[in-house]
């Protein structure tokens, strides 16, 4: 402990003298002199439930990431549901992690939406400044105007054009009405946005303009899965973060700011995230602003809790990595080896049985959509079942949303009457791109897809 005391103390004398440890030696060429203006930040984790521990984790550590630079609190709002740092599962109480650091990003942490008040319209609302529109909460929203920047950053699961809130959807057409709204409203005059989820990439790919003063980063493409990490860890927890969040977050921890471009961290970031494809969108210019400009530039204290910063190698965080949507059966399964209690192996195999029964059931009730839009009785079974089948599988345009306006209504139609309220909106996920496919197939038109989602979810389910 004394040798890491040492380190870090080290550090910081370091950074006190204006020559840290950065692999940049300049600061950006068209970036300049800091911009006038103030920053903001909207921080939110999406997702409920002790299996997605990684979430609520990467948002806390963000905060201390800003806050630590000199970001004011009064600048950062933060949703988060807030059920993990006390959960019953919890052992450390009060505690989350992020890194086998074990350095405690709960303390100190400030929430303004929690619970039931993480929503995608409170999301948006505090995005855009209406105070007036937001539910519950403290009712604080990013109160910027034309000369401020603006950093975003969501956490949590995602699908072929949407990402998920703890009882609720938010749609690329959604998020981006509302990134296009702010930037024409002069909200900002820079925003970055660097969001975690599976299929990410389908946010922003052929939507996000990049006429406009947003620039995205995405852990993933549009394809593909994007990954928790951390995952083996010495105090048996859940994946402690992801992948992406875990790898930005912790160049940003130990990088002079002001002279590391957006760029710069980008590629940064992409090399390390290589179980995924990083991706990123609108508007390139802004890769050559400083980071400071966005994560601001100030070191105090915050470092001396970091203790090693840099002790795990991108090559543990990777062997420690697991595909998002298998975080809880990965975790589930090492228990089941590890426990000799019968009991608790019983209730690990039934759990394990109810999520292999909801995927199921999730991908039953997609193909009987497409069957009760597509079948026709004239038709042979096997020509009926081809023709599903080609609905069903993926393909290069599954995730790109050449529709915005019809995978929005299909998507919120098909959340509402399909899937079940208590929360089981997860085990579509991996289905969404069917909805898209349909959406491809007709053209955006949205009257025969919206028929037999009601004749399917809601008709037979009387």
């Amino acid at each position: 402990m004394r040798s890491i005391l040492v380190l870090s103390i080290g550090l910081l004398a370091t950074v006190a003298a204006g020559s840290i440890y950065s692999r940049f030696g300049s600061a950006s060429s068209e970036g300049g002199e800091e911009p006038d203006g103030e920053l903001w930040a909207l921080l939110a984790a999406g997702s409920n439930g002790w299996y997605n521990y990684r979430h609520q984790a990467d948002v806390a550590h963000a905060y201390h990431v800003l806050k630590g630079h000199g970001v004011p609190e009064s600048n950062i709002i933060v949703m988060m549901y807030d059920d993990i740092a006390n959960n019953k599962d919890n052992k450390y109480k009060g505690k989350i992690f992020n890194s086998p650091n074990w350095v405690d990003y709960y303390e100190g942490l400030k929430i303004d939406y929690r619970g039931e008040d993480v929503t995608p319209e409170n999301f948006l609302n505090v995005l855009k400044g209406n105070a007036s529109g937001v539910r519950g909460g403290n009712g604080r929203v990013i109160e910027s105007g034309p000369d401020d920047r603006l950093f975003i950053y969501f956490t949590d699961h995602g699908a072929p054009g949407m990402i998920s809130f703890p009882n609720d959807i938010m749609t690329t057409k959604s998020l981006n009405d509302a990134l296009n709204w702010s930037n024409k409203n002069k909200r900002f005059s820079d925003l970055v946005f660097y969001l975690e989820a599976c299929e990410s990439g389908s946010m922003f790919e052929q939507v996000l303009p990049s006429t406009i003063n947003v620039y995205a980063v995405t852990a993933a493409n549009g394809k593909e899965s994007s990954w928790g990490t951390y995952c083996e860890n010495d105090r048996h927890l859940p994946c402690l973060g992801d992948l992406f969040s875990v790898n930005w977050m912790e160049d940003s921890d130990v990088e002079d700011l002001t002279t590391e471009t957006v760029g710069q961290q980008f590629n940064i970031v992409k090399k390390e995230t290589n179980a995924s494809h990083v991706c990123h969108f609108g508007k390139m210019k802004t890769e050559s602003d400083p980071v400071s400009w966005f994560q601001a530039s100030i070191f105090i204290d915050f470092l001396a809790k970091q203790q090693i910063l840099q002790k795990y190698s991108i090559k543990h965080r990777l062997e420690t990595s697991v595909p998002s949507r298998e975080v809880e059966i990965r975790y589930l399964e090492k228990k089941l080896r590890e426990t000799n209690d019968s009991d608790e192996a019983e209730m690990i195999e039934e759990r394990l049985q109810e999520i292999k029964t909801k995927y199921a059931h999730a991908r039953r009730t997609m193909k009987s959509v497409v069957s009760v839009m597509f079948d026709d009785a004239e038709d042979t079974k096997e020509m009926n079942a081809e023709r599903r089948n080609s609905y069903m599988e993926k393909n290069e345009e599954s995730s790109v949303i050449y529709f915005p306006e019809c995978h929005h209504k299909i998507v919120h139609t098909f959340h509402k009457l399909c899937v079940n309220p208590s929360g089981d909106m997860e085990y579509y996920l991996p289905y969404i791109y069917v909805l898209n496919n349909l959406c491809n197939a007709e053209a955006g038109r949205t009257h025969t897809i919206m028929e037999s989602i009601i004749e399917q979810c809601l008709i037979k389910s009387i």
